[in-house]
């Protein structure tokens, strides 16, 4: 009733000083038993059996069950956190809310519209410095609109719905192109974001190649993480020039960070080393010498941010200096494959509507979601899911030295989930939680955060906000060590309202992958790189470092197909042929994800990882940092096992139990495939290139072609193409 206290109530449950947020409805459905019978017993009511509304006879009643439902919520927060402060001073809170409570009589309240005013999600996006919906992927600023249409997109893949049948976005065509011209250019790049890379180098090789960029040809304002290493694989392809890597490029020592204010400048900050440790809680600060905390060290392994934009605009430069043609705000709505080339239909841009652009081939680098590679994989389902969420936020004023590459501070994970709840019982919504964070170059006191986890697209799953609502409870127990304001006990929104953390972004994204990858090409004349064809690692999604690595090789055979003019769908899956190594990545990723129902011990994982990462510290860098780079090799990874198997050998049983018999059949095929890869590498190709040299002398061009893929299918299918 009008000046009731009970109107307060939803400000009241949005006050981040309560020490928690109130519940979404499957939470409070969830629980719906302890508020009825908290209720029942404070005013002897009955409580409506409608899921949406609950009408209430007294403030009491609406209390008691809003009361039980939070001190549900603060103890299983209390649960997961070893400062137990915040749960007493959130039921202390209650039971004053309680106590002082004004008397009113029907009032009925509309737990869905309580809810949606509460998000702690919604109201620190609407502190945000900088927001944009343009980018889907984990690094971009986001605002609540955008991360809706992140979890609708989700909520398809879960629900195994299968869109209505549209027109294939790449048809086959008998003939020559329409009005028999020939192709204007040699490669047509869709995607520029990355593709101009290698439509950089491939244009100063001599070839006539145009980029078509739906948005403006531009990166994101966050940095790119990566090593100067991996930069110089631009620089030697000629993507980028020497000179161009600018900025914080003096190597720092560990614990030193270096950066680069200088916005025009490439390197913005450089920092000594990044961290791996797999903890079952936050033991104590980094470099602490507590003996419960797990810290593995790894010089040059993404300890480089770069801007974005910075390269893109320099790689741009040589192109169109090189003579490249760049064609922003030119959106690609189909292509017709023919016999002497491609013709692309453009929808927007510079471009008249329905103009069209003719090549020889087409270079897909339109990341994931590439139209072309969701044709290639028609309805099949993702194999695994990766969920990021995290932000860059200033405040991290006590230690922001170093970076996290992977790190947990907690078993597997399980929410709000009361004990005894049936889903609790099965294990479905168990979890690994994952940790990475990055001092960022914006300032001294900047930190980029992620918090991601692995899991299968089963509709049980939780949605990306739900991981965001995890991510504001588990942030301030994390980075205690690097936050002063964490370190006293405050939470997000408390750091927030103080100005003691100021949000910049808010990231988030949903990864899915693929188990049949790379990606064949789905017609003749067309030929997926990056993300689109699926090359990335399914455990870092480093798409940026994946191109990188492949770069060179990815030039030397595209120019010579358009040479030989070997542009058929066979002789192009010869490029993105099977890599053992990182086909055997996707064990990797099943044992760090818990499948629905599983019963694995809390510990399982963090055990498993904690001593994988041992054994390849003690084993030194040349084990350590390829695998840690995306880069699997068949003999350390045998290294690393047999020793596993010693140090602890009765975990060895109950990963294979729970990895399961198919999987591990095929896993062990990919190893076997690895070792043969290595074997032939290093004995078989030199006589291999050799004899590719007589068939071309021989006028067997294709032979040739194909020979020559198959030497960087053993050099890159067995890590071999990695050096320190």
């Amino acid at each position: 009733k009008e000046g009731c206290a009970c109107q307060q109530l939803p400000a009241l449950m949005a006050s981040s000083k309560l020490g928690f947020h109130v519940p979404s409805v499957p939470v409070i459905q969830r629980h719906a038993e302890p508020v009825r019978r908290a209720a029942q017993q404070c005013s002897g009511s009955n409580l409506c059996e409608s899921d949406r509304a609950l009408p209430l006879h007294g403030a009491s009643t609406l209390l008691a069950g809003w009361a039980a439902v939070a001190v549900v919520q603060s103890t299983a927060r209390a649960k997961r956190s070893s400062r137990k402060s915040r749960a007493r001073r959130a039921r202390r809170s209650w039971k004053r809310t309680v106590m002082q409570a004004a008397p009113c009589t029907d009032l009925q309240v509309d737990v869905g519209q309580a809810a949606h005013v509460a998000c702690r999600t919604q109201r620190l996006l609407a502190t945000l410095e900088e927001s944009s919906d343009a980018a889907s992927g984990a690094g971009a600023a986001g605002s609540f609109a955008g991360l809706k249409a992140i979890d609708r997109a989700w909520e398809r893949i879960r629900s195994k719905t299968v869109p209505p049948e549209a027109p294939a976005f790449v048809a086959e065509h008998a003939g020559r192109l329409p009005g028999g011209h020939a192709p204007e250019f040699d490669v047509v790049v869709c995607g520029g974001t990355l593709g101009i890379f290698l439509a950089t180098v491939l244009q100063r090789q001599g070839l006539r190649v145009c980029v078509l960029e739906r948005g403006k040809l531009a990166g994101r304002a966050q940095e790119w993480n990566i090593s100067l290493k991996e930069m110089q694989d631009l620089v030697e392809t000629g993507a980028l020039d020497e000179a161009d890597l600018d900025g914080a490029v003096e190597i720092p020592a560990r614990g030193q960070v270096i950066r680069d204010d200088d916005p025009s400048k490439m390197v913005a900050v450089q920092f000594g080393s990044v961290r791996a440790g797999f903890n079952a809680q936050e033991f104590a600060p980094s470099g602490s010498g507590d003996p419960r905390l797990q810290e593995v060290w790894l010089d040059g392994v993404l300890n480089a941010g770069v801007r974005p934009n910075v390269v893109i605009e320099r790689s741009r430069q040589r192109f169109e200096a090189a003579g490249g043609v760049v064609r922003e705000g030119t959106a690609v709505s189909n292509i017709g494959v023919y016999d002497d080339g491609v013709c692309i239909e453009t929808s927007c841009g510079k471009l008249e509507e329905g103009q069209r652009v003719t090549a020889r081939m087409v270079i897909d680098a339109m990341g994931n979601q590439s139209p072309i590679s969701r044709q290639a994989r028609g309805s099949m389902q993702p194999f695994g899911i990766c969920i990021v969420v995290g932000t860059v936020a200033s405040g991290f004023d006590q230690d922001n030295s170093f970076g996290d590459l992977i790190y947990t501070n907690s078993d597997l994970w399980s929410g709000d989930i009361a004990q005894g709840h049936a889903d609790g019982d099965l294990g479905s919504p168990r979890k690994q939680y994952y940790w990475e964070a990055f001092p960022a170059g914006s300032g001294s006191t900047d930190r980029t955060t992620y918090l991601f986890t692995y899991m299968d697209a089963e509709p049980e799953r939780l949605s990306v906000q739900q991981q965001l609502e995890d991510y504001w409870d588990l942030l301030p127990i994390y980075q205690q060590h690097n936050c002063r304001a964490f370190a006293e006990g405050k939470s997000v929104e408390e750091a927030v309202e103080a100005g003691d953390l100021k949000l910049k972004r808010v990231l988030y994204g949903c990864f899915p992958t693929y188990k049949d990858s790379p990606l064949p090409p789905v017609a003749a004349r067309i030929l997926a790189v990056g993300d689109a064809s699926g090359i990335q690692s399914p455990l870092s999604f480093g798409g940026f470092g994946a191109l990188t690595r492949h770069i060179g090789r990815l030039s030397t055979a595209v120019q010579e197909a358009l040479k030989t003019d070997l542009l058929s769908k066979e002789d192009l899956a010869a490029v993105n042929a099977y890599l053992p190594n990182q086909a055997a990545t996707w064990m990797f990723q099943r044992s760090m994800m818990v499948p629905l129902g599983d019963r694995r011990p809390a510990n399982f994982v963090n055990r498993l990882l904690r001593t994988n990462f041992q054994i390849m510290e003690d084993f030194g860098p040349e084990v350590l940092k390829p695998f840690n780079q995306d880069v699997v090799q068949p003999r350390a990874l045998g290294r690393v096992l047999v020793e596993a198997t010693i140090r602890d050998p009765l975990n060895i049983p109950v990963l294979c139990w729970y990895i399961g018999p198919e999987l591990l059949v095929d896993w062990m095929g990919h190893m076997l495939s690895m070792l043969w890869f290595d074997f032939a590498f290093h004995s078989l190709s030199g006589s291999v290139h050799q004899l590719a040299t007589w068939f071309e002398q021989q006028g067997n061009q294709r032979q040739a072609f194909r020979l020559r893929r198959m030497v960087e299918q053993w050099e890159f299918g067995s890590g071999q193409d990695y050096s320190l």
